[in-house]
């Protein structure tokens, strides 16, 4: 049975100098400020308001007609006649005002204080935003023609910026949790993800591009995972966005002719973004064939993650790879659980394995690449060597091996277990962390009386 999931619904009091306090019901125009069903009009929500001015009421009303911080930012400044702007814990622009240099600069100076806690430079006031999720989002607010800022303006867009970012945190945490779902139970029903989905305002698809972003080192750091979940989002109506586990699933609706090619783009840019500020963590993208509908989506998704187990391809350094270059892994995956399969592995090459480990040598690398590209001089780019050091490294690993390569069905053997042992090793591994989280819950585990 699917659990329901509601909008959080909240009494918001917003008060700003001795004066006057603004009361509105942050739940009731949750799912409405969108556009989907559900909720009324942000006018009919305003509670009381005590001596308010209309440029006050103005602001209030923005923020809580719109989940968008760059439209209250807009607003803001446009009231405050100076230039503002926000940035998020990762340095993103949630929104910049004026479209000018002087938004620019406004920008710069949040995503600095983001990035590294910079002190306001003269004539500006930075403020870290409360009620979002720690760290904060900053807001840099510049000078006017007289002089700073009115602490009651600045507590005020303040106040409405983080009930703003508040609001829209937890309906981003609604809205993974059902995601997530939707990628991880294979048993979920699709008329109950829809009912859900309506819930809190999220229109699903038919059919979905599924993809998955990973990192080959550990879990990224918290802001890896904004910056890339941000850029995946932005301008993508439609798309969703979750981690599952260490991973990223990635989905664009397939909703229309094109959807197809628009996806393997959207897919593309997303990685090119994760490979280009986590170089070293070697992220990549692994995109199923074919769309799934919502009900395949969680056995699409398991046959993605299982993909990405069998580990790197060293023939592959591309961001972007398609699913059906895992195929000879994925077939040998069904292969490796017999004993055969390491028999033949152990026939094939296993003096090359000995010759390896006793050497602490690559000559295993060099002669996998070589017959992943029959061109010497790609192969040795591939392993960062000179074609002469490559060429003399695959004799080595020919003489080792004892094999007549020139033979094509021995070369297709070798070619075989070299990648068969690499299905092995990533079976042992899984197999190993499986075994360990086993005994961490058993040790858990409370002794019975």
């Amino acid at each position: 049975m699917c659990a329901a999931h509601e909008f959080p619904t909240r009494r918001v009091q917003i008060r700003v100098g001795p004066h006057w306090i603004a009361e509105l019901d942050s739940g009731s125009v949750g799912p409405a400020r969108s556009g989907h069903a559900g909720g009324t009009e942000p006018e009919e929500t305003l509670g009381a308001v005590q001596d308010v001015p209309r440029s006050v009421s103005a602001l209030v009303r923005v923020a809580f007609a719109s989940d968008e911080p760059a439209r209250l930012v807009a607003a803001a400044s446009e009231q405050l006649g100076r230039p503002l702007a926000l940035a998020g814990p990762a340095g993103q622009q949630l929104g910049r005002a004026p479209d000018t240099a002087e938004g620019d600069r406004a920008f710069a100076v949040a995503r600095a204080a983001a990035r590294s806690r910079l002190v306001a430079p003269p004539g500006w006031q930075i403020v870290a935003i409360d009620g979002t999720p720690p760290p904060p989002a900053f807001l840099a607010i510049g000078g006017g023609p007289n002089g700073p800022a009115r602490p009651t303006d600045v507590e005020l867009v303040a106040s409405l910026l983080g009930e703003q970012l508040h609001r829209a945190a937890l309906l981003r945490a609604t809205v993974a949790a059902l995601v997530r779902r939707l990628v991880s139970e294979q048993d979920l029903s699709v008329q109950s993800a829809r009912r859900d989905a309506a819930r809190i305002g999220l229109q699903l698809a038919d059919e979905y591009w599924p993809a998955i972003l990973g990192w080959r080192t550990p879990a990224p750091a918290p802001d890896v995972v904004e910056s890339s979940e941000s850029v995946a989002r932005d301008g993508h109506p439609g798309v969703l966005v979750v981690m599952l586990g260490p991973r990223m699933v990635l989905m664009h609706p397939a909703d229309a002719p094109d959807a197809g090619p628009r996806s393997r783009e959207w897919q593309r840019a997303v990685a090119e973004h994760a490979r280009r500020i986590t170089p070293s963590s070697r992220p990549q993208v692994i995109a199923a064939e074919q769309p799934a509908g919502l009900g395949e989506l969680a056995g699409a998704v398991a046959e993605l993650v299982a993909l990405w187990r069998l580990g790197p391809r060293p023939s592959d350094t591309a961001c972007l790879v398609p699913a059906r270059r895992f195929a000879l892994e994925s077939l040998l995956a069904h292969a490796a659980a017999s004993p055969a399969a390491g028999e033949f592995v152990q026939r094939q090459i296993g003096s090359l394995i000995a010759w390896d480990r006793e050497h602490h040598g690559d000559l295993l690398s060099v002669l996998e690449t070589a017959l992943d590209l029959p061109r010497h001089d790609r192969a040795a780019a591939r392993c960062f060597m000179h074609r002469n050091t490559f060429r003399r490294r695959l004799a080595q690993a020919a003489e080792v091996l004892g094999n007549d390569l020139e033979d094509a069905d021995a070369r297709l053997a070798v070619h075989v277990a070299l990648k068969l042992r690499r299905v092995l090793e990533a079976r042992a591994a899984a197999e190993g962390a499986n075994g360990g989280r086993r005994a961490s819950a058993t040790r858990r585990r409370p002794a019975r009386r």
